[in-house]
């Protein structure tokens, strides 16, 4: 899975600038700690995050997206996570 924080205001008139933008921000996350520490680190005190992928259905991504949304809840106080997929609608408490 990737993660990128980057601000898009003043690029998106440019396309290309914004997707060369996207490509240099992103971090691949390999599961280990650390790597989600860098993930809250990057959120900051953002109060919006998006979280994509391009595989739609392994359970590797639903493994990782379940411990980030886990991480955003519980570490950065979010109260509201909506994600784009193509899967059952789950509620998590």
């Amino acid at each position: 899975m990737t993660v990128t924080s980057l601000n898009l205001e003043g690029i998106m008139a440019d396309p290309n600038q914004a997707i060369r933008a996207i490509e240099n921000a992103c971090r691949v996350l390999h599961e280990r700690d650390d790597d989600f520490n860098a993930l809250l680190d990057a959120v900051g005190d953002a109060r919006l995050v998006l979280i994509g992928e391009a595989s739609h259905g392994t359970h590797e991504f639903y493994q990782t997206r379940a411990r980030i949304t886990r991480e955003l809840i519980e570490e950065k106080g979010f109260s509201a996570v909506v994600a784009e997929a193509d899967c059952k609608i789950r509620i998590i408490k």
